[in-house]
């Protein structure tokens, strides 16, 4: 009888457990929601690109694609590849302005990869928005880079909006500091010098080049204004994960001036739901399979291989 009740005992506690954990699981890696348009653009500079990019993907190519991923990945749900290429298409977007960028996503490369075998569609799409073929370069360095990671970061936030998608995808953003060599950069180099280095050639989108270089040189000088007290230290705390460009500003200061303390101050400023997130010791990486939470939520379109990141910041090899 006593053993009888000690195994009763264990079922229960085990059954328990589980309802616990399985009650307090958040929610599912990818959500179906819907699409913010124009890709979520923050500026309505950006339409024209935007426009062009999405005639530049006709839709029996669009087709061919997920119906060749889906194929390839038969774990996939639909509304999760639907984000991922949603993604991906951003990526295409930050391609169109700099001149190299890293894919930190394993599944955003996953599509890009599967793109490659419709071959003359993806020769007509690259020449069409690029002017000139655009090479796939999957991040094969299991290396972190982090430095590298907070300035594809900067550039992502100041292009688009983020969500919770966005995050799963990409994983979290602001981790790290931008790179010295590239703040040192912005602050010395001239436009044509940095136009030259960072950004794609041709006279295609100039002006939107121009302005985000602006928009980093004014930050970097703003931060100095503050350092040297002729403006208050003061940073606006977001309400919500969509105001993710307002931790902009505070992300090239602490780069410049407190990179070791990079991740406390910008802590501090998140929105409630970053704050609950990194609170509960949630950790993403590039890629769905790279999340040490609920990691096999059946509702995300997760895929049990595929990434083999190494840190959050890092990239992800596919």
């Amino acid at each position: 009888m006593e053993i009888f009740l000690f195994i009763f005992g264990v079922i229960f506690a085990a059954i328990f457990i589980k309802v616990i954990v399985t009650g307090s699981k958040r929610d599912p890696f990818i959500k179906d929601e819907p699409f913010p348009e124009h890709l979520g653009i923050q500026s309505d500079d950006y339409l024209p690109m935007i426009r062009n990019l999405e005639k530049s993907l006709p839709e029996g190519y669009r087709e061919n694609i997920k119906n060749r991923v889906l194929r390839e990945h038969p774990k996939w749900k639909d509304y999760a590849y639907d984000w991922t290429f949603f993604e991906l298409k951003r990526y295409f977007v930050m391609n169109a302005i700099l001149k190299t960028v890293t894919m930190f996503s394993s599944k955003a490369d996953d599509i890009w990869h599967e793109m490659l075998m419709f071959t003359r569609d993806y020769e007509h799409f690259s020449k069409n928005f690029f002017g000139e073929y655009l090479h796939h370069s999957p991040n094969m360095d299991s290396t972190p880079i982090p430095g590298e990671r907070a300035f594809f970061d900067w550039v992502y936030l100041s292009l688009f909006e983020a969500g919770h998608n966005s995050r799963r995808i990409w994983g979290s953003f602001l981790q790290n500091p931008i790179k010295k060599e590239i703040l040192d950069d912005f602050r010395s180099m001239n436009e044509t010098e940095l136009l030259n280095l960072y950004f794609r050639a041709g006279n295609d989108w100039l002006e939107l080049k121009k302005k985000m270089i602006e928009k980093l040189k004014h930050e970097i000088s703003e931060s100095e204004s503050m350092k040297l007290g002729k403006k208050a230290l003061e940073f606006t705390k977001p309400a919500s994960v969509s105001q993710y460009s307002y931790l902009l500003f505070p992300a090239v200061y602490f780069s410049v001036y407190e990179p070791d303390r990079f991740e406390d101050n910008m802590n501090e400023l998140l929105p409630p739901e970053l704050a609950k997130d990194s609170a509960s010791g949630m950790v993403y990486c590039s890629g769905f399979s790279c999340s040490s939470h609920s990691d096999h939520d059946s509702g995300g379109g997760h895929d049990s291989g595929g990434s083999s990141c190494s840190s959050c910041g890092g990239g992800c090899s596919s």
